[in-house]
């Protein structure tokens, strides 16, 4: 099962962009807190690119958002080596708070 969940605040402003299909999409950077025994730990970041309706939003820095979605392979080849990379690709964003 490839899924991924989280919840966490709008950090920058969400980058707006068009594939040359004419593809929309929006990247947000989504700080979440981290949990566990050493709550002094900085908040982890990630980004999550979402497409079409959900590009469109009206996201917001500071907005607090949960996000679902699938992990997508991100794999290149640069001079012979091989690199593997995964994307946070978001399928429902939901305004909290």
């Amino acid at each position: 099962m490839n899924l991924f969940g989280l919840a966490g605040r709008i950090i920058d402003e969400p980058e707006r962009l068009e594939t040359s299909n004419g593809v929309k999409l929006c990247r947000l950077h989504i700080s979440v807190d981290k949990t566990g025994k050493d709550k002094d730990e900085q908040s982890e970041i990630y980004e999550v690119t979402v497409f079409r309706n959900l590009a469109d939003e009206n996201y917001q820095v500071g907005q607090y958002v949960a996000v679902n979605g699938k992990l997508m392979p991100n794999n290149y080849d640069k001079e012979g080596t091989l690199y593997y990379n995964s994307k946070l690709v978001g399928n429902s964003v939901t305004f909290i708070g």
